[in-house]
């Protein structure tokens, strides 16, 4: 993908009729980090480390449009576990175009993570080290009907791609790797309707397919959902944000040994979240319940609370606290494996300058599993924060 982006430049430097802004910025934000069990396993292994993602982004902006490429890179250094140092880079470019009623957009993104770093949405298996290389392009469109409705459509295809070295980086430190190449591809039809000043609603259409293919299996799940949307302003300051749907699941698992199986669940995909802003405290509550594609072959229903709070005690010195729960199981009814995770943390913003700030943090991590593994962690982190305006310039 990154040798691709220099394709995407005559994109930014198209339509110079107007004038347009263009902002080049770069940050790093270093963060120091200890962990007493940095993989969430039994066998605890605690380490200091140093992660810094150096990056790049060029933007530029007209009247009706704006886009921006990003390049870096996500680097992990370990004072003793140096078999889990990495440098992932990682790249992406968004526009979008806006006329009088509609509203294109296109999203295109490369980025190899640690398969542990993206656990809390994937598998939930915090142990495993190897890398996922992720490619993804998601085309959009929306168009204003009348002045109250209006229709949108979006589309998005994604594939995952454990990398070469996985298996050998697992070994290192006694463990294994059971994920596997993966690609989703999904459709989302939607309709809004604005009843008054305060609250819009519609209705919401989605289908998404997932296929994974390994050694050892070639699994294929298509799923259906239809819900209801809304969206409703309690006040200047407040608002609340719902959706409550119906979703279908066709699963056909063909492992490698072992018999084909197939599957056809029903259950209930919803959202609910509010937030309310003031000039010193803010605060956010969720809950949902959806299903989410595993880099283990399966897809799994996943129950998730959050919430969180954030304090202005001086000009100079914030607080926050945020928590969550996530409930994993699979979808349908081949697998009775759940996991229960959850985590705290609190964490002071303190800032030095006008651009300086130091955030000081504490992480309590903690999974429970139904084949008896129960496991937690504690870390503290320091990030020093500096926030560059960037250059400006137009043209």
């Amino acid at each position: 993908m990154i040798k691709y982006i220099p394709l995407l430049l005559p994109i930014l430097v198209s339509n110079t009729v107007s004038a347009a802004e263009w902002v080049f910025n770069a940050q790093a934000d270093p963060k120091f980090k200890y962990d007493d069990n940095e993989l969430l396993r039994e066998d605890k292994l605690d380490d200091f480390s140093l992660n810094i993602d150096p990056t790049l982004s060029l933007s530029r902006s007209l009247e009706n449009s704006i886009s921006e490429i990003r390049l870096g890179y996500r680097i992990s250094r370990y004072q003793d576990l140096k078999e889990l140092d990495k440098e992932n880079p990682f790249a992406s470019f968004n526009t979008t175009y806006a006329t009088e009623r509609s509203t294109y957009g296109l999203k295109l993104d490369y980025a190899e993570r640690e398969s542990r770093d993206i656990a809390e949405e994937d598998t939930a298996d915090f142990s495993n080290i190897s890398t996922t290389i992720t490619k993804s392009i998601s085309p959009s469109f929306s168009y204003r009907l009348t002045e109250l409705d209006t229709i949108s459509t979006s589309l998005s295809y994604q594939t995952r791609k454990q990398s070469d070295d996985s298996r050998n980086n697992n070994s290192i430190l006694g463990s294994s790797s059971n994920l596997t190449d993966n690609e989703t591809a999904s459709l989302n039809l939607a309709w809004q309707h604005q009843y008054t000043e305060r609250l819009n609603g519609g209705l919401s259409f989605t289908y998404v397919n997932y296929q994974a293919e390994s050694d050892r299996l070639d699994n294929q799940y298509d799923s259906y959902s239809l819900g209801f949307t809304s969206e409703y302003h309690l006040s200047e300051l407040w608002s609340v944000n719902g959706l409550l749907g119906a979703r279908y699941l066709d699963s056909e698992n063909n492992p490698a040994v072992g018999p084909q199986t197939s599957d056809q669940s029903t259950g209930l995909n919803y959202s609910i979240s509010t937030k309310r802003e003031d000039e010193l405290n803010s605060y956010s509550i969720s809950a949902s319940r959806s299903l989410l594609p595993s880099s283990e072959g399966d897809v799994n229903q996943q129950d998730a609370y959050t919430a969180t709070y954030r304090r202005n005690f001086t000009e100079k010195l914030t607080g926050s606290f945020s928590a969550s729960y996530r409930l994993y199981k699979s979808a349908d009814d081949l697998n009775s494996q759940e996991t229960k995770y959850w985590d705290l943390s609190p964490s002071l913003n303190w800032k030095l300058a006008q651009d300086w700030s130091l955030i000081f943090s504490y992480k309590y991590r903690s999974i429970d599993e139904t084949d008896g593994k129960n496991v937690d962690s504690n870390a503290i982190f320091l990030n020093i924060d500096y926030n560059w305006n960037g250059i400006r310039f137009s043209r």
